[in-house]
């Protein structure tokens, strides 16, 4: 599933393509990536209206449109990605490709493609007057102003494994299977302990974790895999425990382990992580 640095690779490229254009036309394939929004609803609130922006809150996307370059923002395009659904900017005239889901097209004889082989996404165009159809969702762990003093306190009333709560959108924002479990590797904590039996200190060297871990991704444009950006491209973020059971620990040269830990995939050093 992308995460935050793929997701902020993603909304870094509609800022450079997609930001001051305007939406001529939608074409839309398979109408459950709607979630219940009729299409002829989604096309009236799309179709002729300009990209004013490209937001992110956690995994979602943000798009605020207005009629004109003079008008507020009087309509939001929020989407999620989930599973397998990718973005591509392409040229007006190429139709959609098999997992071809939507397609915006834009000025200057270009388009947005929304690919999902699943179909699992989520795509609807938001009045300014309604509610953003967003998740309760904690804090952004990239923003300056990160309350990790919050995000320590909050541990200590879990008594759950560390990797779930760090999967819990409501905890941390943005942090799926694979930074959750490069964060806690790199900041050695086993993922299967109490997050109510971290101590402060360590509390304080997982939240660093997983801003460094998230920032370099980012800079990277996400991690190697399914996933490519706006152009195509794979992100060049090498995990380096993350689906590598059995293969030799980067630091101890023990095997890592995977397992699973509720109900996702989790990989671990069993001597480096304790």
């Amino acid at each position: 599933m992308p995460e935050l640095p793929e997701v902020e690779t993603l909304r870094r490229g509609l800022e450079k393509e997609a930001v001051g254009c305007c939406i001529h036309s939608v074409t839309i394939v398979n109408q459950k990536v709607l979630k219940g929004q009729s299409e002829a609803e989604f096309r009236d609130r799309a179709v002729g209206k300009r990209i004013m922006g490209a937001d992110r809150r956690g995994k979602y996307l943000l798009l605020p449109l207005a009629v004109d370059n003079l008008s507020s923002p009087s309509f939001t395009l929020c989407l999620h990605l989930k599973m397998r659904g990718s973005i591509r900017l392409q040229r007006a005239d190429m139709a959609l490709g098999r997992y071809g889901v939507l397609c915006l097209t834009l000025d200057q004889g270009r388009a947005l493609h929304y690919n999902d082989m699943w179909g699992w996404g989520e795509w609807r165009v938001v009045a300014d007057t309604e509610p953003l159809p967003l998740p309760e969702l904690g804090d952004e762990p990239l923003e300056p102003g990160w309350d990790v003093e919050a995000f320590v306190r909050h541990l200590a009333g879990r008594r759950v494994a560390i990797k779930t709560v760090l999967l819990d959108q409501k905890v941390v924002a943005g942090v799926g299977n694979i930074y959750a479990d490069e964060a806690l590797f790199r900041a050695g904590i086993a993922p299967t302990r109490a997050a109510a039996g971290l101590v402060r200190q360590e509390g304080e060297l997982l939240a660093e974790a997983i801003r460094q871990v998230l920032t370099e991704a980012v800079a990277l444009g996400g991690t190697q895999g399914d996933y490519v950006d706006l152009y195509g491209q794979a992100g060049q973020y090498v995990p380096l425990v993350y689906n590598r059971g059995g293969v030799a620990c980067p630091r101890c040269a023990v095997p890592l382990k995977k397992m699973k830990l509720g109900g996702r995939g989790t990989t671990f050093c069993p001597v480096c992580q304790n």
